[in-house]
């Protein structure tokens, strides 16, 4: 690639860093704000998701596998801390083969931020708070970003051969820069614009199966293989099941609402169509005790 043509993004994937994910001990919630920010904000696929422990050679051989996947547009999440084993910089800046060090720009931000707590700090302190500060620094093949996109925030976002974006694990953070790195990645996203539709109905899933299996067929006949999408989610809690229909762009909103309508009517069981914001509800929620 010419050093004057930006990458562009037809595809992402994620690295979920961290033992603290693997053994349980906390719940992530990245991976879905970033899946919801691809489809929603992107329009480009997720194609791949990893998750792996705090260690340097699983983060490097990890982040290989999403690169191998030819994801294009690659989130990091978590192992930036102070601690010794937040070592997410390092692994990354070894993939890429650039050098690691202190970076003074950053210390800038955490100095003018978090001045006074800094004095307040031991030396064997201080040095640990700038870890936070030893990002990845560009060679001549390998550029590196820092994108401040938070004015009230120090933590940069690390870009490292405008393909992998290194983001904190804690979901407040993650999140807040999640936002503002769409604006700076979105001239170079190709995006495959989709519609998505959902339908909820009480009707059991092995009810469902025959019906949406022929029904995924035809659309694959007349529209072409995968351009319409149909899936199926318990939310078992709720007694309900959704249907998902997802077609891209080329796929009119005409057939996709006249499929949406020929799954109300055949579905049985209390079938209607809903809306996004139900949908996330009923995954993300529990239902009112009665």
């Amino acid at each position: 690639m010419l050093a004057n043509m930006a990458r562009l993004i037809r595809s992402a994937g994620c690295l979920i860093i961290g033992d603290e994910v693997l053994n349980g001990k906390i719940l992530d919630t990245n991976l879905f704000e970033f899946a919801k920010f691809c489809f929603s904000e992107l329009c480009v696929p997720l194609k791949k998701t990893v998750v792996c422990g705090d260690d340097h050679s699983d983060i490097v051989a990890s982040l290989q596998v999403l690169r191998n996947a030819e994801c294009d547009f690659i989130v990091t999440s978590g192992g930036i801390g102070s601690t010794h084993d937040d070592i997410t910089y390092d692994a990354i800046a070894a993939a890429f083969n650039v050098p690691c060090t202190l970076d003074l720009e950053t210390v800038a931000k955490m100095n003018a931020l978090r001045g006074d707590y800094l004095l307040k700090l031991t030396q064997p302190q201080r040095d640990a708070f700038y870890r936070m500060a030893t990002i990845p620094q560009a060679s001549e093949s390998v550029p590196v970003l820092k994108l401040f996109t938070d004015k009230s925030l120090w933590v940069p976002i690390v870009g490292v051969n405008e393909q992998v974006y290194i983001l904190p694990g804690v979901p407040q953070l993650f999140k807040r820069l999640l936002s503002g790195l769409g604006e700076s990645v979105k001239p170079r996203v190709i995006q495959l614009k989709c519609n998505r539709y959902f339908v909820k109905t009480t009707t059991g899933e092995l009810s469902l199966a025959p019906y949406l299996t022929a029904l995924q067929q035809r659309c694959n006949e007349t529209y072409g293989p995968g351009a319409v999408k149909l899936g199926s989610y318990p939310h078992l809690n709720w007694r309900i099941n959704t249907i998902s229909i997802i077609g891209e762009e080329a796929v009119p909103i005409d057939a996709l609402r006249s499929i949406v309508a020929e799954v109300v009517a055949n579905i049985g069981e209390n079938a209607a169509e809903i809306t996004s914001e139900e949908e996330d509800l009923m995954s993300t929620t529990e239902p009112p005790v009665a």
